[in-house]
């Protein structure tokens, strides 16, 4: 059996830097480890088993209430069928409702519920602070450029 200071030089060692050969110039590499930090760092600063897109479906569907379920899909960079599961959990939550659209039978109106309008405000709080967070480490400008960039990047897809 290893001693707890043979235990904790083992971990050292897992966690010691590797290399990387052609990860180190891939976008899509650095792109899905912020990706998996900022969504850990979401659920523990929010304390909400939310993860990030679905915070963003919330935001979307409070800034646009009575889209349809297409139109939100297409604003989160979703497809329907990763956001019809969300909009269930959404719906059995309490925190939206949905509405047939008069001139379409199959499709639906979307808008937050007084109980989601509050669990969205007080989500923005955390969120904001997180936001602060990350322009306090980055500084504003360079926060505002990588905002910018990872727009040029979708664009370019």
């Amino acid at each position: 059996m290893a001693s707890k200071n043979e235990t904790h030089k083992s971990d050292d060692a897992a966690h010691a830097p590797m290399k990387l050969g052609a990860l180190e110039q891939n976008v899509g590499y650095h792109m899905r480890k912020s990706v998996l930090a900022a969504q850990s760092s979401f659920l523990r600063e929010t304390g909400v088993k939310l993860m990030t897109g679905q915070y963003s479906v919330m935001e979307i569907i409070a800034n646009n209430p009575g889209r349809t379920q297409s139109a939100i899909a297409w604003a989160a960079g979703l497809d329907r069928s990763s956001l019809v599961p969300i909009l269930n959990q959404f719906e059995k939550n309490g925190t939206i409702k949905r509405d047939p659209v008069a001139n379409d039978k199959r499709a639906y109106a979307v808008s937050l519920t007084e109980k989601g309008e509050e669990d969205l405000l007080e989500l923005r709080g955390k969120v904001e602070e997180m936001e602060q967070v990350f322009i306090k480490g980055m500084g504003a400008r360079s926060h505002k450029q990588l905002i910018s960039l990872l727009n040029k990047f979708m664009e370019t897809l």
